[in-house]
C-alpha cells in the first residue's frame, strides 16, 4: 500500500466519514481536495444558466427546480471536498437524494397537464427523503446513502429507457448520451476507489499534468454533472413535445425551434 501523503490544512483535521483518493491539501492549504472541488463548477454554472433560460421560456417550475437542485448539489459537493468536514459532507450527500427525488417526480409527471400536481407521488417522495435523512443522520454509514441514491438513479434509468423506447424514440440520442455519461462517470468513480493506492503511486511519479488526468473522482463530477444537465434537457424537450401539437393531433418536434415561436404558430 502506498504511504499516505495527506496533510492537515486550513480546515483542520478531517471529520467526514469519507476521504477520497485525491491527497489532501496537496495543491493548496486552503482546499482539501483541489481537483475534486473545482470539478464541481460543471454542476453549478451551467444549471444556473439553464434555470435562467427556463424562466425566460416560461417553463414549469419543476424544471426550473431541477436545474436549481443540481446547482445545490454542486455547491454542497464543493464545500465537502474543500473542507472534508462532516457537516459539509451532509450538505453534499443529502441534496443528492433530494435532487433525485425531484428528477423522479418530473419523470413520472411528464405526460400530465401543465401545472398539475400529483400529490400522492409528491407525498411518497417527500416521505422517502425524510426517512433517508433521519436514518442517515443516525447510522452515518455512507453505504446506506449510496444504496438509497442508487435506487433513485435506477428508477430514473428505467423510466428513461421506457420513454426513449416506446414513447419518444426521436429523443433516444439525447437520452442515451445522458445515461452513457453518467455510467462512464460511475465506472471512473469505482476505479478511483478500487485502485486508489496504485493511482497515488502513479501520480507521485508522473508529470503533474498527467497525474491530474487520473483524478477520477473529479471526472465523476464532470461526467455526472453533464449527464444530469442533459437529462434535464431531455425532460424539457419531451415536455415541449407533449404540450405543443398541431390541430390534427400529431406532435410537432421542437428541438430546432424556440418555444415562443411554436406557441405563436399554434395560436395562429
Amino acid at each position: 500500500m502506498a504511504p499516505a501523503l495527506d496533510r492537515e490544512g486550513y480546515w483542520g483535521p478531517t471529520t467526514s466519514t469519507l476521504d477520497w483518493c485525491e491527497e489532501n491539501y496537496f495543491v493548496t492549504e486552503y482546499v482539501a481536495e483541489f481537483w475534486n472541488t473545482v470539478s464541481n463548477l460543471i454542476m453549478i454554472i451551467p444549471p444556473i444558466l439553464g434555470a435562467i433560460q427556463s424562466i425566460r421560456d416560461g417553463l414549469e417550475k419543476r424544471y426550473i427546480g431541477s436545474y436549481l437542485a443540481l446547482t445545490v448539489v454542486g455547491m454542497g459537493s464543493w464545500c465537502f471536498h474543500m473542507t472534508l468536514q462532516y457537516e459539509m459532507q451532509l450538505l453534499d450527500e443529502l441534496p443528492m437524494i433530494y435532487s433525485c427525488c425531484i428528477f423522479v417526480y418530473c419523470m413520472f409527471e411528464c405526460f400530465k397537464m401543465k401545472n398539475s400536481v400529483n400529490y400522492h407521488l409528491l407525498f411518497t417522495l417527500v416521505l422517502f427523503s425524510l426517512l433517508v435523512t433521519t436514518v442517515y443522520l443516525h447510522v452515518k454509514d455512507p453505504i446506506f446513502h449510496q444504496v438509497m441514491y442508487g435506487m433513485l438513479v435506477f428508477t430514473l434509468v428505467l423510466r428513461s429507457i421506457y420513454i426513449v423506447t416506446w414513447v419518444y424514440p426521436w429523443l433516444r440520442g439525447l437520452g442515451y448520451t445522458s445515461l452513457g455519461l453518467f455510467l462512464l462517470g460511475f465506472l471512473l468513480w469505482n476505479i478511483d476507489n478500487i485502485f486508489c493506492d496504485s493511482l497515488r503511486d502513479f501520480r507521485r511519479e508522473a508529470p503533474p499534468i498527467l497525474g491530474v488526468t487520473t483524478q477520477f473522482h473529479a471526472w465523476w463530477h464532470i461526467l455526472t454533472g453533464l449527464g444530469s444537465y442533459l437529462h434535464i434537457l431531455f425532460r424539457i424537450e419531451w415536455c415541449k413535445y407533449e404540450m405543443l401539437r398541431d390541430r390534427s393531433g400529431t406532435y410537432v418536434p421542437v428541438l430546432p425551434l424556440p418555444l415562443d415561436d411554436l406557441k405563436k404558430s399554434l395560436s395562429s
